[in-house]
């Protein structure tokens, strides 16, 4: 296949939904669908003595409140790992010690480009006074602090069943066990 054109058929202010037009080896044409998104970075925030803080959200497109890891938008001109600082300032209220990326890819390359940078971050509490960034305001965020084994333990119950989350969490028990 390849891409003939790309018409943009609605634009909200975080998303562009496209219509992409194809022509098969045959000559075939077929359109797809797809929502055009920006770069995006999860992380898996990790305490000193080694408990995961994660956030307790509601997500209007699943109408409910999941369990998540911190997540966010790459801002134009800013690298993957200052979003990954900000968000864990903005969203749960601590900064990095230490972190390292461990993957990144495609969110779910069907439907869409999200494409995403997966970190895991060893984190402390930011003093109130020197905090700069707080939840954006049509964000309502709960933190849970659980231990590695409580969230394995939330997965099988599928109490967690946030795709970013459940991988993060899996590759930090790999990691735990080398």
């Amino acid at each position: 296949m390849k891409i003939v054109r790309e018409e943009p058929i609605l634009k909200t202010r975080i998303f562009t939904v496209a219509d992409v037009h194809l022509e098969k080896k045959n000559g075939e044409p077929v359109t797809h669908a797809v929502i055009r998104f920006v770069k995006t970075i999860s992380v898996l925030p990790v305490t000193k003595n080694g408990t995961l803080i994660l956030e307790r959200q509601f997500r209007s497109p699943v109408g409910g409140w999941i369990i998540e890891a911190p997540a966010g938008k790459i801002d134009p001109g800013e690298s993957p790992e200052a979003t990954m600082r900000r968000e864990l300032e903005e969203e749960i209220g601590h900064r990095v010690v230490a972190a390292h990326e461990v993957f990144e890819g495609w969110v779910s390359c069907g439907y869409t480009d999200e494409y995403m940078y997966y970190f895991i971050a060893t984190v402390e509490p930011l003093p109130e006074n020197e905090r700069t960034h707080f939840p954006d305001h049509d964000e309502e965020i709960e933190t849970i602090e659980i231990t590695l084994e409580e969230a394995l333990a939330m997965i099988e119950r599928r109490e967690i069943a946030d795709a970013k989350t459940i991988a993060l969490i899996l590759a930090h028990a790999r990691e735990q066990k080398r």
